[in-house]
């Protein structure tokens, strides 16, 4: 059961230009904007780095120390030392 369909509207010359300019405006728009973007990304990205593997480093350290009072705690408490009675 096939449909009918009305035949299509010609449109204003006008308007496809509008269209075409717009659509081409938004291309270019999103381009530049994208270039912009894309250099503050690199300028902000090395420090970023850096900070993230500063505080790695920051907290490989603290999980050492802790384990370090972790072991000495066990060692007091299933090794306590001998009193004199």
């Amino acid at each position: 059961m096939p449909r009918d369909f009305k035949a299509p509207v010609n449109v204003s010359p006008l308007i496809r230009f509008g269209r075409w300019s717009f659509l081409l405006l938004g291309v270019t728009y999103g381009a530049t904007r994208h270039s912009y973007l894309q250099k503050k990304e690199d300028r902000t990205k090395e420090s970023r780095h850096q900070k993230i593997a500063e505080r790695e480093s920051k907290i490989a350290e603290e999980k050492k120390k802790f384990a370090e009072q972790e072991i000495k705690n066990l060692d007091v408490i299933f090794n306590p030392p001998k009193t004199v009675a």
